[in-house]
């Protein structure tokens, strides 16, 4: 796992290892600017979200610029992760020392962005950045309206927009980041279509600049946008006296199941996974000391279905408008679609099972979906790898959902008011309408192409023609570790979550030879009653609080929870061996306000059990 120490607020590095970010002084690297605020509005802003607002930029940007390791599954544990220690000076230093935000921040981020996250906030110095200096283009009143909803100008946020206020009759405010002018020129225009239509007294629109200064992304995963996004949400929202703002997603994206076997952990985007968006309002809730939401209005739909709100609205004819593309770099005055990226593929299969692709024409794409030759590079890789991930879902019955596809789990306790039995329900009728979409495209074009398919006129690198001179539909290989990756996605559907407790030896043992020694030992060692009594109870584990469990430890409770981040990163190696894709709650679960406890969901079982394979590597 690669180490980055990230210091904020200050001129100079301390040591070779870190690196500097500032949003303000003589050396300002980092942007960061809101506009067409009221003076009204600014007034409501407290100290403790202009803090919030500058820990977000500040790791957006860090996770821009801090490049991943290999994008292979060799070494996977110690590539792809990223181990980030913040220093942050904050105006409201007594709130952020709270040790249970710092792990409910810490543990969000984590299994948002798949990486490591430590904080270390310092009391700003005088005189601090005024709030002011971050808002241009004051504006002397504003329109009071319904709702706060982020507003990207892709097909989501758009058909999420026209239905509140087309259909729905809202007033709402958009909240639009962009880090190139070219997305914010998508927005504006978004925004003055609908203003043109007389819905101009129904929206007002906040655009928000966060970005490196003169510097290019190196780390395009950037996984903790939506982690700037919802904060960006929520000062906007708190300036407008809301409790509360909306995220325009279809569920679908949100539970995003990995499109390839190599595509695993935080390669598959959580922005708006149902535990990111749980966590968040945790967060923000102990901030502010009242209940937030946040809002998803369109997790129960598809994308088609997302699409369609469009349509219905009277708005079909926007639609050409919208941009999906996450690769402005590429983009020309005529296509603003790459036509490659997942994004991409998933916006047109979902433009074509609406049956609305007259209002965007196959031209307005680089690359056609169905008919371009994709043979070159991993573009036909990826296309095939989106509907052969479809295709197994459609043939997927409804007992074998969450044992094929085990990442919908973590989300299955994250929906207010559903059961996890009703939740799992909802998600698997959700991908079955997706898949049947995906499908009634693929066969609709077969049909439409059947003389070229037939007398092989079209590219034999099409994905259409792939599709159609195979009876199933196999991903071309990208490289020699892809016999790695099936095998290990292969063993994801049964985990083997088991584990021994050594007390003679002091070890905590695992399948494949993987052990705990040392102070890791003792962490466990201080969980493991609870865990026994509750199992010979067959009751609910309970919890030890930080203070009980730092108490056993002899340590403090700031080391205590130093010591939980080493042990979760010495079990990463598990992820390879054992085939157990890993978060912050794995082996050691966290309750905010509450305090650890060893996973349930594990069992444990004698030494002689355990399979030892390769020699056991000491991670003490």
């Amino acid at each position: 796992m690669k180490r980055f120490l990230i210091e904020c607020g200050v001129s100079r590095p301390s040591g070779s290892d870190a690196i500097t970010l500032d949003v303000h002084g003589a050396d300002k690297n980092v942007n960061l600017r809101i506009d067409y605020i009221s003076r009204t509005m600014l007034g409501n802003v407290p100290d403790l979200l202009i803090d919030l607002l500058e820990v977000a930029a500040y790791v957006y940007c860090a996770d821009q610029k801090l490049v991943r390791g290999s994008d292979k599954l060799t070494n996977f544990g110690e590539n792809w992760r990223r181990s980030l220690r913040f220093s942050i000076p904050v105006r409201r230093l007594e709130v952020w020392q709270d040790p249970d935000l710092h792990e409910v921040l810490a543990t969000t981020l984590g299994f948002l962005s798949d990486d490591s996250y430590e904080f270390d906030f310092r009391k700003a110095e005088t005189p601090v950045q005024p709030k002011e200096r971050y808002f241009s283009d004051l504006i002397d009143a504003s329109a009071e309206h319904d709702e706060v909803a982020l507003f990207s100008g892709g097909i989501d946020s758009f058909a999420g927009a026209v239905n509140d206020i087309v259909t729905l009759g809202k007033s709402v405010t958009l909240v639009g980041h962009y880090s190139s002018t070219k997305v914010r020129a998508v927005q504006e225009s978004l925004v003055e279509g609908l203003k043109q239509r007389g819905f101009d007294r129904r929206l007002s629109y906040i655009p928000v600049w966060v970005s490196n200064e003169s510097e290019r992304a190196r780390e395009f995963t950037q996984r903790t946008r939506s982690f700037l996004f919802a904060c960006l949400g929520l000062v906007v929202a708190t300036m407008s006296g809301k409790d509360s703002f909306s995220f325009y997603e279809n569920g679908v994206v949100s539970i995003n199941l990995p499109l390839a076997g190599d595509v695993i952990g935080g390669r598959a985007t959580r922005t708006t996974h149902p535990k990111v968006l749980r966590g968040l309002e945790t967060l923000f809730s102990m901030l502010l000391d009242r209940q937030i939401n946040i809002r998803t209005p369109l997790q129960w739909l598809t994308k088609m279905e997302v699409t369609q709100k469009i349509k219905e609205a009277g708005m079909a004819d926007m639609l050409g408008q919208t941009v999906s593309c996450t690769r402005p770099r590429k983009w020309s005055m005529n296509q603003k679609h790459c036509g490659v990226c997942s994004q991409c593929i998933d916006r047109r299969f979902a433009v074509l099972a609406a049956s609305m692709e007259d209002h965007e024409p196959s031209g307005n794409y680089m690359r056609d979906l169905l008919l371009a030759d994709r043979s070159a590079d991993d573009d036909l890789r990826m296309a095939l790898s989106y509907v052969s991930l479809f295709q197994r879902v459609r043939s997927t019955p409804k007992e074998r959902f969450l044992v094929d596809f085990p990442e919908v789990v973590s989300a299955l306790d994250c929906f207010p008011g559903l059961s996890t039995d009703n939740a799992g329900d909802q998600i698997f009728d959700l991908f079955q309408r997706h898949a049947k979409a995906v499908e009634d495209v693929i066969t609709a074009a077969a049909s439409a192409y059947a003389g070229p398919l037939y007398r092989n006129e079209l590219p034999s690198g099409s994905l259409l023609a792939t599709c159609f001179n195979r009876g199933h539909v196999d991903v071309a290989p990208a490289s020699d570790y892809d016999a790695q990756a099936k095998a290990f996605m292969d063993r994801l559907g049964a985990p083997v979550l088991e584990f021994c407790f050594d007390e003679a030896a002091k070890h905590v043992l695992f399948h494949g030879g993987h052990h705990l020694e040392g102070a890791n030992f003792r962490v466990v060692a201080a969980l493991i009653d609870n865990f026994r009594n509750a199992k010979k109870k067959r009751a609910d584990v309970p919890f030890l609080s930080p203070a009980n469990l730092a108490e056993r430890l002899g340590v403090d409770d700031q080391s205590m929870r130093r010591q939980l981040t080493r042990l979760r990163e010495a079990l990463e190696p598990l992820t390879v061996m054992l085939g157990i894709l890993l978060d912050q709650d794995t082996f050691i679960e966290t309750k905010p306000r509450s305090g650890y406890r060893l996973n349930p969901e594990w069992r444990e079982i004698s030494v002689g059990d355990i399979r030892v394979g390769d020699k056991v590597t000491s991670q003490a």
